[in-house]
């Protein structure tokens, strides 16, 4: 079976489900942002083993974990966020000090790291949808999509100059017309849901999409070369790992809860 068709059965089953549950919310989101933060985080830790840093892989997610549940359960975001991922920082430090082998002060700083780039975005996710527009994450979903695919076929057609040594394949042509597209889908989706989202924020959404959805991509391709990895793990047929599906929306969630926060008015 080809790459391409394993790519497009995973569409198939993938993107409603994804749709289905981000409209949902709920529970159900808190389940699916559960499963997608252990597996994500584990990868995380994994890749940089190829580095010879080793992570307390299994206290890394059980506290990303817990993180997560206990701050989507709470009545908001606020300061017991930041205290609990310091006392998880405490915590990494703690239980690097008395491991026996590999230890290192740069494994609790990766795993504090961890938390703040994978944990603390599904977080937001889940305060988004539950906070915000009904269809926020649907949204946010369709525009990263809409992005990443005609970055890819604007590149195809019309690349010619490099964008980053990070992502050879990457062209500036691309990006340019992965933006633009993406700021026209999010002006549509105005005018298709004039309810759910006004014209101010449509606009706001489709520019900072456009900028951080290929922003998360090129950062966790930084990840995977310094590690020394392909893919961060071969998870899913044809797409690699969790983290390399949503990297782009651990980057965009936390810019548009932080946009919305701003615009409340508009």
């Amino acid at each position: 079976m080809s790459n391409l068709i394993k790519r497009i059965i995973a569409g198939i089953f993938g993107i409603p489900l994804l749709l289905y549950i981000s409209y949902e919310g709920g529970y159900l989101l808190l389940g699916l942002t559960l499963i997608l933060n252990t597996i994500a985080m584990w990868e995380f830790c994994s890749m940089f083993e190829k580095k010879e840093i080793y992570t307390l892989k299994i206290l890394t997610v059980a506290a990303a974990d817990t993180l997560l549940v206990f701050s989507v359960n709470s009545s908001g975001i606020s300061e017991q966020l930041i205290l609990n991922i310091l006392f998880c920082g405490i915590l990494f430090i703690t239980f690097e000090i008395f491991r026996k082998e590999k230890r290192s002060p740069i494994n609790p700083a990766i795993s504090a790291f961890g938390l703040l780039y994978i944990t603390v975005p599904f977080i937001l996710m889940n305060f988004l949808q539950s906070q915000s527009v009904k269809l926020i994450i649907v949204f946010i979903f369709i525009l990263i999509w809409t992005c990443d695919s005609m970055a890819y076929f604007g590149g195809r057609m019309f690349g010619k100059r490099k964008l980053s040594d990070i992502s050879p394949n990457k062209t500036w042509e691309g990006s340019v017309t992965g933006f633009i597209f993406t700021v026209i889908i999010s002006v549509l989706l105005h005018f298709i849901f004039p309810n759910e989202i006004t014209i101010y924020k449509a606009v706001s959404i489709g520019i900072l999409i456009g900028i951080f959805s290929q922003t998360g991509d090129l950062f966790e391709s930084m990840i995977k070369r310094y590690c020394g990895v392909k893919d961060s793990s071969n998870l899913i047929p044809g797409h690699g790992g969790i983290l390399d599906r949503f990297d782009s929306l651990i980057f965009v969630v936390p810019v548009i809860f932080i946009l919305l926060s701003v615009l409340k008015g508009f």
